[in-house]
């Protein structure tokens, strides 16, 4: 598909790369993580993407540099068999070119066009990759996990574009927080949800439902983290008891012997 390379820059994405890529994320994952867990069985809801072959559009939110990788860390981990695709802002791609390998894109957010060549990539991709999940961060720029959603139209569009087009599109909202409960290492939480829209061909209406879902899940996401249960999740990665302490008053005692 032609593109106009100052407004997108496809992506170019090599099987062998994304492997690698992902045994590297899952390695930094281990060492800069206490765990990584989906609340309750939320991750059903993509791992259902697995026995479906309707477009899917996967959208989370965006509170850290992390976001991208435990992303991809999600695709890779419980739908596979979905070749991801994502943007990324033009600038920032031009600095890291290897993420096209990945399946990300380049887009210049702010040209006038970007709008109408994003939804046309994407819907190629779709007639092209049957087997495809867009994912992007809709805000569209960092924002604190405390703050209201506030979404920018694109990914709305491109919603009620594929619906059009397809006749379905499965959306699904992934809430994210970056938390301390009990160990020295972070815990990555995720909550996963579908996004019903009343009147799918619509923007707005996928704007308002998009909007509403994202919402009402890092809502309900930020209530099971100030609960602290560990078993009110499921762990993707990690996740065994460890206490720091116990494991520095053993240290101390074999120093001493």
């Amino acid at each position: 598909m032609a593109t106009d390379p100052s407004i997108l820059w496809p992506a170019a994405p090599s099987p062998v790369v994304k492997r690698f890529f992902g045994k590297w994320i899952a390695r930094m994952l281990r060492s800069d993580f206490a765990a990584v867990r989906t609340h309750a069985d939320t991750a059903d809801h993509l791992r259902a993407l697995e026995r479906r072959t309707t477009p899917a559009v996967v959208l989370m939110n965006h509170a850290s540099w992390w976001d991208p990788l435990l992303g991809m860390h999600l695709a890779a981990n419980l739908c596979p068999s979905r070749e991801l695709i994502a943007p990324m802002e033009m600038a920032m791609l031009r600095k890291f070119a290897f993420f096209r390998k990945l399946g990300v894109f380049g887009i210049e957010p702010d040209h006038p066009q970007a709008p109408q060549a994003l939804n046309a990539y994407v819907l190629e991709t779709f007639r092209t990759r049957p087997g495809s999940a867009f994912w992007l961060t809709p805000q569209g720029t960092f924002a604190d996990v405390r703050t209201p959603i506030r979404l920018r139209p694109g990914a709305a569009s491109v919603a009620a574009s594929v619906h059009a087009a397809f006749g379905s599109v499965d959306v699904l909202c992934i809430a994210a927080e970056l938390v301390f409960w009990t160990d020295r290492k972070p815990e990555a939480l995720f909550r996963i949800a579908p996004c019903p829209c009343p009147r799918p061909d619509s923007t707005l209406a996928w704007l308002r439902a998009m909007t509403a879902t994202m919402q009402s899940n890092a809502d309900a996401l930020a209530a099971a983290a100030v609960a602290r249960d560990p078993a009110a999740f499921s762990p993707l990665l990690g996740g065994a008891a460890v206490d720091d302490m116990d494991a520095v008053a053993s240290l101390v005692r074999e120093l001493d012997e």
